[in-house]
């Protein structure tokens, strides 16, 4: 699991894992405001007999979950184009989160 100040640094107040098996990782996590972003990870075999790990994080609607009818309304709003910008700067949330995230596994491998 993530520390509290992992958390923190990835801006990840909550989280849930949905799915772990060794083909894949799918986590649900929930920013400060509630948006509901995804994190999937696919581990495949490399030649050499080794792993690789591919990762995409990506948010999954325009409404934050504590607005009532959320789901139904980011449903209606698929079409609608909006960003989450990253802190102080940083670009994309979700691409700072997985900056961050492999810091963080190159940190203990």
């Amino acid at each position: 699991g993530l520390s509290p100040q992992q958390q923190k640094r990835l801006l990840i107040p909550n989280f849930r894992v949905a799915t772990a098996d060794s083909s894949r990782v799918h986590v649900l996590t929930w920013t400060p405001s509630e948006w509901l972003d995804s994190l999937d990870v696919s581990f495949s075999k490399t030649k050499g007999g080794g792993c690789k790990a591919s990762a995409s994080f990506y948010a999954t609607g325009f409404f934050p979950t504590g607005v009532p009818l959320a789901p139904i309304l980011n449903i209606l709003f698929f079409w609608f184009p909006f960003a989450s910008p990253g802190p102080r700067g940083a670009g994309m949330l979700q691409d700072f989160r997985l900056r961050e995230l492999k810091a963080l596994v190159d940190a203990k491998v």
